[in-house]
């Protein structure tokens, strides 16, 4: 699923901390699947061959509205709500039909530096919730 981004394709990310499990750094960029699509690939600029499917979870959770704790906000300098973006990552097994989304530690977006972390919310949101169609 890897390839080459270039330049006019690139929405470069700091993921302050990177994603759990995968230490390897911390700029990614964020790539549309397609233009017809909601789904985007969030790629390791310092890891080639390191990328994730990610979507906003409104697209397929429309309830989903997660608190951001105070100590997040204020490592991704965030001041105003509208400036938080969320993108959830996506597990797709054998099948799309067995496609999953961690809701428990969504991606967290300053949309105005485009500092980004995973945070882990509170509340009971699964780490694998089956993807609604």
């Amino acid at each position: 699923m890897s390839a080459v981004v270039t330049e006019p394709d690139l929405l470069e990310l700091t993921l302050v901390g990177g994603l759990a499990g995968f230490a390897q750094g911390e700029r990614y960029a964020l790539v549309e699947v397609s233009s017809a699509s909601p789904l985007f690939r969030l790629c390791s600029l310092d890891a080639p061959g390191l990328d994730f499917l990610v979507v906003p979870p409104a697209v397929v959770f429309p309830d989903y509205a997660p608190e951001i704790d105070d100590a997040s906000a204020a490592r991704l300098e965030l001041t105003e709500a509208e400036d938080a973006l969320l993108l959830v990552v996506l597990t797709v097994g054998e099948d799309a039909g067995s496609a999953t989304a961690n809701l428990m530690a969504p991606i967290v977006i300053n949309a105005r530096t485009r500092q980004a972390a995973q945070v882990v919310v509170e509340g009971t949101y699964p780490l694998r919730a089956p993807l609604r169609s």
